[in-house]
């Protein structure tokens, strides 16, 4: 039958009209109210009070080694208090409190602290450990490893050595901040943080004896850095305005290390020294803002400027008594860097049309050194003067350019094109010009639901201006040789994407990443370079609240480089394959109501081949090669609504070949003095029993 729908219409509206007199009438009477004082909403989340949970456990190692216990702290047999948590309270009247602590029990810990009243202030402070094990296998003859200041032994000889002692080389950072936001208006927002980040311990330092000597030992390290950085920021319907200032305070408790030679010569060069990373400062204003000026047109921009310096005391040229007195052309280097970075235009965004949309940009930045630059008279070897030369300043300039162009062609299909366009100026290096063009384009489909593509393609060209060598006093580089980085080049890159959801339990993603540089106007140096990358990541939901996932990435990198060797320039050449393969499968869920358990294995091994042929004939090196894997096992019981047990196990097994250190001593090579390092290996086993209290 055919429906009349103006009067179907009319009969609705006449509905809705009787229906809202009904209730203008109803409400001149006083209705009585429901009783609510049983009513119990069983889905809702109380949003006040404490929330989260504390862990509390017992964690155990077997064996570990510096290369496991590396950012972990886990560095000794036996057992550690394990102590976690994450949480807070919410108030009704906006006032809250956050923390999250991990590792409280290791070396490794971390707290963070949160509070205040939501739109109105917040309150934060942090602090951390960072340790790092570098130590592998290392050992030194020297004695007083941490300090300025290294002896050898009595018994010490450059042929036959003498006691040699475990160098730890471990070191560790602290770091404290706290901060303030404050939301006094609705408008406004002042944000200040400070930190203080301290780090001591050793490293691996180098120096160099004589002409064909040298020695490895360990240097002091004991740092503090300083940082403060505040904010002022105002925002409303139509414009943001921002305005930062940050400063950092570097100081370094030691100037330089003092070390015995091991391979005197008999001239006075008993004693070396090393200078150390000097105390500098640091100091940066910077101003951004963004205007929605019509609901199609916007902008947005920034500027800053800062300031570096460093002005340590000097160091004499040597410390032989012959020229510890050898005057210098300052009692300090007086070095001042000056950056600042400008969006003159900012970044532009305009709708042209429906779907079509372009966006501009421009950024232009500077690094302006003002050091002053004098002649010096170097002491090469604390025993050997040099010629005088000046210190050498350098400074850039450098700008980037960008249009992009996006066009939504349909609800499922986008299109964007866009060109870069980059250039540098130099100073005191031997090329002083660059500029790099960029065309890209990108296009993402999902014709389906469940399917999802994405294609990018890049085509890179630099261009430089000619090579100019600057001197480099009685070191000259060979001509011919071109750094890569202000090298002319033609390069591309190529990204794939794809996303399949073939069921709502089951996902698919697929990535394919490569790039090729070819540098063919480098005779001497990088010849050219490829990269590719491909990624599979699968994860299925069972229908039991099982989770299985496996990925898997294939990373592979090769080099070419060119060289010439000695006063006859004899070609030589040298390619470069690194391969890198990483695996992992897992898998989670439930038993019953109140039983959790997960599985997860992870690999990755890589493998590394060089081959170098001077005037064509050349053997491989051996391969370096690393392998990792970690198998994991947890099982999860909750007793009641407040408490769980977690048992967790895992081992992790790691092996390394590296023929730069296998197999060379202390004195293996005739005078050069190194520590002894090896290739790390272990087979490590953790327990962990925690304990969980949810608030």
């Amino acid at each position: 039958m055919k429906r009349n729908k103006k009067y179907t219409l009319q009969l609705a509206l006449g509905a809705c009209l009787a229906i809202s007199a009904g209730n203008a009438l109803a409400a001149d009477e006083k209705a009585e109210a429901p009783d609510t004082s049983n009513w119990v909403c069983k889905f809702c989340v109380v949003p006040y009070g404490w929330y989260g949970d504390l862990q509390f456990g017992v964690l155990w190692v077997d064996d570990p080694t510096p290369k496991f216990a590396d950012y972990r702290g886990l560095i000794d047999d036996g057992f550690y208090a394990d102590l976690n948590g994450v949480g807070g309270w919410k108030g009704e009247a906006g006032h809250y409190f956050d923390y999250y602590a991990k590792n409280v029990g290791l070396d490794s810990r971390i707290v963070r602290l949160d509070g205040g009243k939501q739109g109105t202030y917040d309150l934060r402070a942090g602090y951390q450990e960072i340790p790092r094990y570098l130590g592998h296998g290392t050992v030194t003859p020297f004695i007083g490893e941490g300090k300025d200041v290294l002896t050898l032994p009595a018994d010490w000889s450059p042929v036959s050595g003498g006691t040699m002692n475990v160098a730890k080389l471990e070191t560790n950072r602290t770091v404290m901040d706290a901060g303030l936001t404050l939301k006094a208006f609705s408008n406004w927002r002042f944000d200040a943080d400070v930190e203080r980040q301290e780090k001591d311990g050793s490293k691996t330092s180098a120096g160099t004896l004589f002409f064909v000597n040298g020695a490895l030992f360990p240097s002091p390290l004991k740092y503090t850095t300083d940082r403060f950085l505040t904010s002022l920021e105002y925002v409303n319907s139509w414009v943001q305005l921002r305005a930062d200032y940050q400063a950092s305070d570097f100081s370094n408790s030691y100037s330089s290390v003092t070390w015995d030679n091991p391979f005197t010569v008999g001239f006075g060069d008993e004693l070396s020294r090393t200078g150390l990373m000097p105390d500098n400062k640091y100091q940066q204003f910077s101003f951004s803002g963004a205007v929605r000026i019509t609901d199609w047109l916007r902008f947005n921009g920034k500027l800053s400027n800062g300031e570096a310096k460093q002005n340590d005391s000097f160091l004499p040229y040597s410390i032989s008594p012959d020229y510890e007195d050898r005057p210098l052309p300052r009692e300090s280097l007086n070095g001042k860097l000056e950056t600042s970075m400008y969006n003159i235009a900012g970044r532009l965004s305009a709708r042209l049309s429906k779907g079509l949309d372009l966006t501009a940009s421009y950024k232009s930045s500077e690094r302006d050194n003002k050091t002053p630059s004098d002649l010096y008279e170097p002491v090469m070897f604390e025993i050997y003067p040099r010629p005088a030369r000046y210190n050498r300043i350098y400074s850039y300039e450098r700008s980037l350019s960008r249009v992009e162009l996006r066009w939504r062609a349909r609800y499922n299909l986008r299109f964007l094109a866009g060109y870069r366009y980059e250039e540098r100026d130099r100073t005191n290096q031997e090329v002083a010009h660059t500029e790099e063009n960029t065309w890209f384009g990108e296009a993402q489909w999902a014709p389906f639901a469940m399917l999802d593509m994405r294609l990018r393609y890049e085509d890179r060209e630099r261009e430089a201006s000619p090579s100019v060598q600057q001197g480099n006093y009685d070191r000259p580089n060979n001509p011919l040789m071109r750094k890569y980085n202000m090298a002319n080049r033609d390069g591309d890159r190529t990204t794939v994407e794809v996303n399949l959801m073939p069921t709502e339990r089951m996902g698919i993603a697929f990535s394919y990443y490569s790039t090729d540089d070819s540098y063919t106007e480098s005779l001497v140096g990088l010849t050219g370079a490829e990269e590719t990358a491909v990624s599979i990541d699968f994860n299925y939901q069972f229908g039991n609240g099982t989770n299985f996932y496996a990925f898997f990435t294939d990373e592979n990198y090769q080099a070419r480089i060119a060289g010439a060797n000695g006063a006859g320039a004899t070609p030589w050449n040298s390619d470069t394959e690194d391969q890198i393969t990483t695996w992992g499968i897992g898998v989670s869920g439930k038993f019953g109501e109140k039983w959790g358990y997960g599985f997860d294995w992870i690999s990755s091994d890589s493998e590394g081949d060089i081959l170098t042929k001077l005037d064509g004939v050349g053997e491989p090196f051996p391969t370096l090669t690393t392998e990792l894997d970690n198998i994991r096992l947890y099982v999860d019981y909750d007793i009641n609504e407040r408490w769980a047990i977690t048992l967790e196990a895992y081992n992790e097994q790691y092996d390394s070949t590296d023929w730069t250190v296998d197999g060379v001593g202390p004195l293996t090579v005739d005078g050069l003095l190194t520590m002894g390092e090896v290739s790390p290996d272990y087979d490590v086993n953790v327990v962990r029993v925690l304990a969980t209290w949810r608030l």
